[in-house]
């Protein structure tokens, strides 16, 4: 959603391979993850227009296909966008004295297979003006038609059909805007460009924030049983696969969304989504920022296969290769600072997921047990909802449910 440049990490099939329908040409770098970019048809690949570790943006020429020996029309050739690395010289596109009956065709960036072809950021904005993208199929600016950016603007009457600046005013809430240095420490203040991550956090962040009505609740949890647990699965495994604390929030939490439909759903344009699954994420903290991989259907995993799921995922979190469709479709969100000491916090919401799990460290604290003081390992947990898409007392029962099972751990072999 976010996204309006991409680079070319490597391509995959070269000039004068050919291809069949799904098979994959290249691998596309988005602020987050990798994209494989998928061939619609059989074909060959003439000329390359963007190579490796080239930018473009969203819609720009990247490759041209056609049938072998076909020529390529010069005017495709000029549309080439400019690009921060150079396609490759070493290879010769097949040209023959005929051209063939069917054109060549310009691969677009990150174009998904559907009814109406548009790019992300086109869909996104006419979602949030209210517009029926079937009214452009096949009359779209970009390559065969494909609905980008400024055709949706042009119809809210941002961008004038000359491509000058319209004069509707923006839909929906406008970010605050950066403020500069302050003079007085100016001179002494390093600024640098943020990375392509940063930017994107930051945007999300903004949208969820303002527009999003928060609410919190906490609970302590008593550690005791699932640490006890979880030593005797890790000796028992010996070595196959560690089981992390995370792990086991991760189970807990997808058994108790299944049991808490009203807190399981999230607030969308077309009313109230119900999932019929628990895709968790996983918030991985990276040097650049900050990813959150899913964990699909974790309620339908046992801890065990969680555990093989969210260590191979934070890895290639961290390698940078991650694919995009492993860091979408969550539905609720564990983020864990614990391992860095922090004992409690309070996370943001990454809409149109319905809530987010702050999870502290587990800290030896004093507690009351039975008319007297004793010292357990308690883990502190704070829940942040979407107040739109449930209630405080429907926040309350689903930490109550994560609580259960964390203290009885049995119930998260069931």
């Amino acid at each position: 959603d976010t996204m309006e440049r991409g680079t070319i990490a490597r391509w995959i099939k070269q000039e004068g391979d050919t291809f069949a329908n799904g098979d994959v040409l290249a691998e596309i770098e988005t602020d987050k993850a990798l994209m494989e970019l998928s061939a619609y048809d059989d074909g060959v690949l003439l000329k390359i227009l963007v190579g490796d570790g080239g930018e473009a943006e969203l819609g720009a020429l990247l490759a041209i296909t056609g049938e072998a020996g076909e020529e390529i029309p010069a005017g495709m050739l000029q549309a080439a966008p400019a690009a921060t690395a150079a396609a490759p010289t070493d290879a010769t596109p097949p040209s023959a004295p005929e051209q063939s009956a069917a054109a060549p065709t310009a691969v677009p960036l990150a174009a998904p297979l559907t009814e109406v072809r548009a790019s992300p950021i086109a869909r996104k904005l006419a979602a949030e003006a209210g517009i029926d993208l079937r009214v452009l199929a096949g009359k779209g600016s970009g390559p065969d038609g494909r609905i980008v950016k400024v055709d949706v603007e042009r119809l809210v009457g941002k961008v004038a059909p000359d491509g000058t600046p319209g004069s509707a005013p923006p839909k929906g809430p406008t970010p605050a805007p950066a403020k500069s240095v302050p003079t007085a420490l100016a001179g002494e203040t390093r600024i640098e460009q943020p990375s392509a991550m940063l930017k994107a956090i930051a945007q999300r962040m903004g949208e969820a924030k303002g527009p999003v009505p928060h609410f919190y609740v906490e609970a302590q949890i008593d550690m005791e049983k699932a640490l006890a647990l979880r030593s005797e699965l890790n000796t028992a495994l010996d070595g196959e696969v560690k089981v992390s604390v995370t792990d086991m929030i991760i189970r807990a939490s997808a058994l108790a969304l299944l049991e808490n439909p009203d807190v399981h759903r999230s607030w969308v344009a077309e009313g109230l989504a119900y999932h019929p699954h628990a895709n968790i994420g996983i918030a991985v903290a990276l040097e650049e920022g900050l990813i959150v991989p899913v964990v699909r259907r974790a309620d339908e995993l046992s801890l065990v296969e969680i555990a093989k799921q969210s260590q191979d995922l934070a890895e290639r979190a961290r390698a940078g290769r991650l694919l995009q469709d492993e860091i979408e479709g969550g539905t609720f969100t564990v983020s864990n600072l614990g391992m860095f000491g922090v004992t409690r916090f309070i996370a943001i919401i990454n809409p149109p997921e319905p809530a987010i799990l702050a999870v502290g460290a587990t800290v030896e604290t004093p507690v009351a047990r039975d008319g007297e003081v004793v010292v357990r390992p308690i883990m502190v947990v704070t829940l942040s909802c979407d107040h739109r898409a449930t209630t405080g007392a429907g926040g309350a029962a689903l930490l109550q449910s994560l609580k259960k099972r964390l203290e009885q751990p049995v119930l998260l072999l069931a």
